[in-house]
C-alpha cells in the first residue's frame, strides 16, 4: 500500500472513532477535554473530540487530493500516448497507402514520327488522365525500342484506370493522344483459335 491510501484510511478510520465516542459514555470526557493550539499569532481551545475530527478529515482529503494529483499526471501521460499512437497509425496508413502505389513503364508509338531521335525531348510534355478526373504529369524520354518513348508512370493504384494519355510537343506544335482507355494493372489479352492440324 502507498502513503496515500494509508494517509486515507487512517482518515476513516479516525472519523469512525471519533464517532463511535460521540455515542458511548466516553462522550463527555472527550467533549469537555479541551486542547490549547497556540502558534503563528494563534490562541485556540478546541475540545480533543473536534481536534481528532479535523485531524481525520485533513488525513482522507490530503489523500483524496494527492490521489486526484496522480490522476491529472496519468491523464496527461494518457494524452500524450494517445497522441503518439495517433501519428504512429497516420504513419502507417501512408506508408501503406504509399505500398499501394506502383509504377509502369509504357514505350509508345508516336503516330507520323518514323524517327524519335529526332523529336526536342526537353520540348515534349506527358500527361495522362483517370477515369476519376485526376490529370497528372508522367515522364518521357527516349526508349531503346526503335521509335517508341519511353512514358513512366507512378502513383497509381491497383484498380487505376487510364482514360487518356497526351503527349504534347511546343516545338513543333503537335499532340499525341491515346484513342481507348486502359487498365495498367489488368491487362487484356484476346487469343485467337490455333487451326487444327
Amino acid at each position: 500500500m502507498n502513503f496515500l491510501t494509508v494517509s486515507f484510511y487512517s482518515g476513516v478510520v479516525l472519523l469512525v472513532l471519533c464517532l463511535l465516542v460521540l455515542v458511548s459514555p466516553l462522550k463527555d470526557r472527550f467533549s469537555s477535554a479541551t486542547q490549547k493550539i497556540q502558534g503563528f499569532g494563534l490562541n485556540l481551545e478546541v475540545s480533543v473530540l473536534t481536534l481528532l475530527v479535523l485531524i481525520s478529515v485533513g488525513l482522507m482529503t490530503s489523500g483524496i487530493w494527492m490521489q486526484l494529483q496522480n490522476i491529472d499526471q496519468k491523464l496527461k501521460k494518457l494524452e500524450i500516448e494517445k497522441t503518439t499512437a495517433e501519428e504512429k497509425a497516420k504513419r502507417a496508413e501512408e506508408d501503406l497507402a504509399r505500398t499501394n502505389k506502383l509504377g509502369i513503364v509504357l514505350f509508345v508509338k508516336l503516330e507520323g514520327v518514323d524517327d524519335i531521335t529526332k523529336l526536342s525531348f526537353p520540348s515534349l510534355q506527358c500527361k495522362y488522365v483517370t477515369s476519376s478526373g485526376e490529370e497528372r504529369k508522367a515522364d518521357i524520354s527516349p526508349a531503346a525500342v526503335i521509335n517508341r518513348i519511353k512514358v513512366n508512370i507512378t502513383d497509381l493504384q491497383k484498380d487505376t484506370i487510364i482514360d487518356r494519355l497526351v503527349v504534347e510537343s511546343t516545338n513543333p506544335d503537335m499532340k499525341w493522344v491515346s484513342q481507348t482507355q486502359f487498365r495498367p494493372f489488368q491487362p487484356v489479352m484476346e487469343l485467337t483459335k490455333e487451326p487444327d492440324h
